[in-house]
């Protein structure tokens, strides 16, 4: 029995599968001052009808890292860059850092060594910070100094912890490394709050089972790794609502999705059937990183935003302040224009239209009218998100020429929509673009179904130097011998390959499909000679789901 687990900025969601269908569900209110609490609750509704004994997996997801991004609510980090010689990208990163003069080269060999006094005055420039984050220019070809800082820094100032660019990402792009660490630092403790409430929960109802959490781009990763690496679980609640769409709405056509949660929207797009991905890696907060994720945007608008007006200007979130007057909170909401407009049924009808009575006791407005303007003016926020996100599609580059011989301008046919209030708002954005809109059956808890099925997965990076006969796995953080110079691109493979079977069996996880994300060669010539080759074998093993609940939808499931 498969069991999920989303724990959302409104809703904690609970879902068993077992032998494809769902066997039960659940959903509490999100309780932030204490996690544990809306976790139990969610629990102890479905555990009745399911034998703890028989769950042999649980997964995760949450929007409570996304949501904490959006509001601005992460921690401040110390963030040390050893860029050496080159660009200086310290305009570039989300923080004044503090630059360290080390030096690693493109080979892997270290030209400059660390100097202590730098570190010290780091950490005295970063006094009260609890995370740093260390990113060296090519520390995925050798992560000493990388690893040396990190040593230093907490002998200095003993922070709660330390994020390292290598071990967040393989890849070679220092300005996305450098991102990722900065990121990963400034969840950490978020991610660590919810890591903690699960194990805890999952302990007091007596679930003992592998725990694992939905990553970015599908896939998912241990709860004990990632709680090092949480960065890769900043976009988990949109990765799982992607996957519970893959497994419950199956559509050949081109597709937006919408998950309207209580907080955010998060936005996917649709080829083929299959969810696209962000080619470079996602973008948080405007700055590139090297998380391999869907092409996902989070919009700070959800069923539970806060609806003011501000200078004359009618405001739709992104701020949150509970939940909607309707289900007991103390402000107008999105949720309250719903109910008003007829388009949603659930909580108190009457808080509903004194909310909306409110924002249109200076307007002179009914609340009818008013409900239309603010569900107007929500539409028009995420209509103006997706523009923006389909023009970002068509402007990605292209770099290979079959990419360029048979592109295809990307054309929505069908908006889906997921979530709590998906029912009455993707219909009146899918209506602006003028296609069709299907909000599956299963839609309230789709993260939940998502994080279930989704197939574990890990990944590792391999760079190979065979002039110099030694190869790295920046995220196992390993520096290994080569016997042989003329290793070659398959050699490499072959010796990935066995490391991320290696990596897989530690974590408990089945290999199954192994996909290749990045392979790459380059000669070294010196004189008129070819001395050597870098080569690179970055491979996974592929994301997806492990069941179909598509026989779970209905004519009901359709609007």
């Amino acid at each position: 029995m498969l069991l999920g687990i989303d724990v959302g900025g409104t809703f904690t969601d609970a879902v068993a599968i077992e032998e494809g269908r769902v066997t039960a569900q659940s959903k509490s209110p999100t309780t932030h001052e204490d996690l544990l609490i809306g976790i139990l609750a969610a629990l102890d509704k479905i555990l009745p009808d399911i034998a703890a004994s028989g769950i042999s997996r649980v997964a995760l997801s949450t929007t409570i890292v996304t949501n904490a991004l959006v509001e601005d609510r992460t921690d401040r980090v110390g963030l040390c860059l050893i860029p050496g010689p080159g660009m200086d990208i310290s305009k570039l990163v989300p923080s004044e850092p503090y630059l360290l003069s080390g030096y690693i080269d493109h080979r892997g060999r270290e030209v400059k060594e660390l100097q202590q006094a730098e570190i010290q005055a780091a950490c005295r420039c970063f006094s009260g910070c609890d995370v740093y984050a260390v990113a060296g220019k090519f520390a995925v070809r050798n992560p000493k100094h990388e690893l040396d800082a990190a040593e230093l820094i907490n002998k200095a100032c003993k922070p709660k912890h330390i994020s390292l660019g290598s071990a967040a990402s393989g890849s070679l792009n220092f300005w996305r490394r450098a991102n990722s660490a900065y990121y990963n630092a400034a969840v950490w403790r978020q991610f660590n709050d919810f890591a903690m409430a699960i194990e805890r929960a999952l302990a007091k109802r007596g679930i003992i089972a592998p725990v694992f959490v939905l990553k970015a781009d599908g896939g998912t990763l241990p709860l004990k790794s990632a709680k090092d690496q949480p960065v890769e679980a900043i976009f988990t609640g949109p990765a799982a609502s992607v996957l519970g769409i893959m497994a419950m709405s199956q559509t050949n056509q081109p597709a937006i999705s919408l998950d309207i949660g209580g907080t955010t929207t998060d936005i996917a797009l649709w080829q083929n059937g299959r969810p696209l991905f962000a080619d470079r890696g996602a973008v948080v907060n405007g700055y590139p990183t090297a998380v391999r994720s869907f092409r996902l945007k989070s919009v700070g608008l959800g069923g539970d935003s806060f609806v003011r007006w501000e200078e004359g200007q009618l405001r739709v979130g992104p701020i949150r302040h509970g939940p909607s007057m309707a289900n007991g909170g103390n402000y107008p909401t999105v949720s309250d224009a719903l109910i008003v407009a007829g388009l949603m049924d659930f909580g108190d009808a009457e808080r509903a239209y004194f909310a909306m009575e409110q924002l249109a006791a200076n307007v002179g407005q009914s609340p009818n009218e008013m409900a239309a303007i603010v569900l107007s003016a929500a539409v028009v926020k995420l209509k103006e998100a997706i523009k923006e996100m389909l023009e970002e599609q068509a402007a990605e580059p292209v770099y290979r020429v079959e990419d360029i011989v048979h592109t295809e301008q990307f054309l929505p046919n069908l908006l889906l929509g997921v979530g709590g209030t998906a029912e009455g708002l993707a219909p009146l954005v899918a209506k602006e673009f003028n296609i069709p809109c299907r909000v599956p059956k299963g839609a309230m808890v789709a993260n939940a179904i998502g994080a279930a099925v989704a197939r574990p997965t890990i990944d590792i990076t391999l760079r190979a130097d065979t002039e110099r006969r030694y190869y790295t796995v920046a995220e196992l953080g390993i520096q290994q011998k080569l016997t042989d110079r003329s290793c070659s691109l398959n050699d490499c493979y072959e010796i990935a390959k066995r490391h991320l079977e290696d990596r897989a069996a530690q974590a408990c996880i089945p290999v199954g499909d192994i996909e290749v994300i990045q392979q790459e060669e380059f000669n070294i010539v010196r004189g008129f000679n070819t001395t050597g080759k870098i080569i690179t074998n970055r491979l996974q093993i592929k994301p997806g789901v492990l069941v179909d609940l598509t026989g779970i939808e209905t004519e009901e499931g359709l609007v």
